[in-house]
């Protein structure tokens, strides 16, 4: 099945509690991005948008943007997991360049695990499964409180963990 009949079955995650972070904006001009979570496959799905402001070769997005968008969805994927993880290892192979402002989707999965630490893999394509990059990450496990004395977190965060 295509990723974009994936998307159409599952509904958006809510982003009006999430933090802030360097990828995810509701402005149109950096990267725009929209995530959803399938529960049964454990896969995290996003489009997103890269905006002018998101530019490396004239026209076209970033290889660190690309980058950027495919790390913060790792990281979202371990948590919509159940994993509270942070980057330690991220690589990226790039196929082609993306078009700023090309609708692109981007699908994360759990590759596997162990007791402290959490392997994914992703990828950005287009509608018609033209894959842009794929990623792979290693992901540290890391305490509730680990995060808590980073900052600031709201413990519904949490609480929403699968």
């Amino acid at each position: 099945m295509d990723i974009i009949k994936k998307i159409k079955k599952l509904k958006p995650l809510p982003m009006d509690n999430h933090i802030s972070s360097f990828v995810s904006s509701d402005t149109n001009d950096r990267i725009n991005i929209r995530y959803y979570f399938d529960k049964e496959s454990g896969h995290l799905f996003a489009r997103v948008v890269f905006g002018e402001k998101a530019q490396g070769p004239p026209g076209h997005a970033h290889g660190g943007a690309i980058a950027s968008a495919l790390d913060e969805s790792m990281g979202a994927a371990a948590w919509m997991n159940g994993f509270t993880a942070m980057t330690a290892k991220l690589e990226v192979n790039y196929y082609k360049a993306l078009k700023l402002g090309t609708e692109a989707f981007i699908e994360i999965w759990v590759d596997r695990n162990s007791e402290k630490k959490v392997w994914l893999k992703g990828r950005i394509q287009a509608g018609d499964e033209t894959v842009y990059a794929e990623s792979k990450g290693l992901f540290i496990l890391q305490s509730k409180e680990r995060f808590q004395s980073m900052g600031e977190i709201p413990e519904d965060m949490f609480n929403k963990l699968k």
